[in-house]
């Protein structure tokens, strides 16, 4: 069925033997419907069912991760959970149960605690004081996740095998995802035949140009979250990660794999004084919590943006919804001001999320 309402999951959940009080859609998570889940007995849940995001309707198979091009699966998404919850000691959600129904398959999960990360910034009136000490916070967390290591690079699956399999250099592995992107693109018509040939060129020159450095001796594969931000995790009333529960997608990859996540989705929360203020609490909260040196600023990080800009560029376009109707022209825009200068601008794309999470450029002190 293409949509699951409130009552068809009241439904099934009762055919399973749980007591509800009451279901609540929320308007969360582009691979799942995402259910609040109040039983009986007070206990909170989250119920998710699969689903194929709006943005690639059509253009994929079921189940097929977009960002990477990975089988998902709720056993995947357990035993990550479990992952991060046992070798990484930090929140995630325990898992209650897989079912399988007539409406799809589902996970039930604890409800983790806290607020999201962007409504505890927004709650505390966009504090510059708030905002640094979650990203030292955050910095100590992912010196933590880091030191999960895998022997190849690919996506992190149920019983911790990673696929495909025997990659050992970064840019074979990155080179591939890359071809599900520019097949995305051509069928969207992203961008002209001359235009996809330019950007299918530069992504392989770069990712070759830099094999030397990209083998798994050199960038070790470690774990990681992607698609890190403000409205994926939560944190408790003072700024400190409560729950990690966007891991379906997980990889084993260099670090900068994340390290561009946070440039492009979290420290250009604001402006560019915070940005760098941003970069610099993440990185003491990193060291300290045993990261060492790490870098938010070099050519692999960049490079990886970029490919970023690549998949937003195909994935907002042609969404007309009153908000994004222009993002896939601008991301695209930035994807090729980044391959005429080599640099991101990591500003400007806060500015086109600004359009929807509204908060001001300068945070108050």
């Amino acid at each position: 069925m293409s949509t699951i309402s409130c009552q068809d999951v009241y439904n099934q959940l009762k055919e399973t033997k749980y007591n509800c009080k009451d279901v609540t859609l929320l308007p969360e998570g582009s691979n799942h419907y995402v259910f609040d889940v109040l039983l009986d007995d007070g206990s909170d849940l989250i119920c998710k069912f699969a689903k194929v995001r709006v943005t690639e309707k059509d253009l994929v198979e079921n189940n097929t991760d977009t960002l990477y091009g990975g089988r998902l699966s709720l056993e995947r998404e357990a035993y990550l959970y479990s992952l991060v919850r046992e070798k990484a000691q930090l929140p995630a959600p325990n898992v209650f149960g897989i079912h399988q129904s007539p409406i799809g398959d589902y996970i039930l999960v604890e409800k983790m605690l806290g607020e999201s990360h962007y409504d505890y910034i927004k709650k505390s009136n966009y504090s510059l004081k708030a905002f640094l000490k979650s990203m030292d916070y955050l910095g100590q967390d992912f010196a933590k996740v880091q030191e999960i290591q895998f022997p190849t690079y690919g996506d992190v699956m149920a019983k911790g095998e990673v696929s495909p399999s025997a990659i050992d250099n970064f840019a074979d592995r990155f080179l591939g995802v890359m071809e599900n992107r520019l097949n995305l693109a051509e069928g969207k018509k992203t961008f002209n035949p001359r235009e996809l040939d330019e950007v299918s060129t530069f992504f392989h020159h770069q990712f070759n140009s830099m094999r030397n450095v990209l083998d798994i001796g050199h960038e070790p594969a470690v774990l990681i979250f992607t698609d890190m931000h403000v409205r994926n995790f939560f944190v408790d009333d003072t700024g400190r990660p409560s729950g990690y529960f966007d891991l379906e997608s997980c990889q084993a990859a260099p670090a900068a794999l994340e390290f561009y996540g946070f440039n492009f989705f979290i420290f250009n929360f604001f402006d560019n004084e915070t940005f760098s203020r941003s970069q610099d609490a993440f990185l003491e909260g990193y060291s300290k919590a045993g990261g060492g040196t790490a870098s938010l600023d070099d050519r692999l990080v960049h490079l990886l943006a970029g490919c970023r800009l690549l998949e937003l560029s195909e994935s907002y376009w042609g969404i007309v919804d009153g908000l994004r109707d222009r993002w896939g022209e601008q991301f695209k825009r930035l994807l090729f001001n980044y391959m005429e200068s080599g640099a991101v601008d990591y500003l400007a794309v806060g500015d086109i999320f600004r359009q929807r999470d509204r908060q001001p450029i300068r945070p108050t002190e």
